[in-house]
């Protein structure tokens, strides 16, 4: 009976721990998306204010998705998470590349470009998180 009793206390501690642990995550997401909008709010701000052209920099707007794409290689604790991050900062890139037309890329020429490396994203992620049976 001890033995049921403290296998039941070791995994309710564990749940604990991971409700914890994934609400502290969710609570740093927040205070990122809070910083990231405090931020373009400021951009748009000064624009408004005539101290800057925001024209001049909406041309990078890739670099957005991109970035949060980095930012979950580094935060990630799965290694489906870090194909996740890759995936995002290759259709930053991809973006980039069709609004910036580089190496004749447009949206009609290259969409099949993204239906590929969404493809294999998902059997990537299958192979990584591939229960062991």
């Amino acid at each position: 009976m001890s033995e049921q009793t403290s296998t039941q206390n070791i995994s309710a501690t564990a749940n604990t721990s991971g409700q914890s642990a994934a609400s502290k995550r969710k609570h740093k997401d927040s205070i990122h998306m809070g910083i990231m909008l405090v931020a373009i709010g400021f951009f748009f701000l000064l624009d408004r204010m005539d101290y800057l052209d925001a024209r001049d920099y909406f041309k990078y707007w890739p670099a957005l998705i991109a970035f949060s794409g980095v930012i979950c290689v580094v935060r990630a604790e799965r290694m489906s998470e870090v194909l996740d991050g890759f995936f995002q900062i290759g259709i930053g890139a991809w973006l980039y590349a069709v609004t910036q037309h580089l190496y004749g890329l447009t949206f009609s020429n290259s969409w099949p470009l993204f239906v590929i490396a969404a493809g294999l994203n998902m059997v990537f992620k299958y192979f990584v998180d591939k229960p062991n049976n």
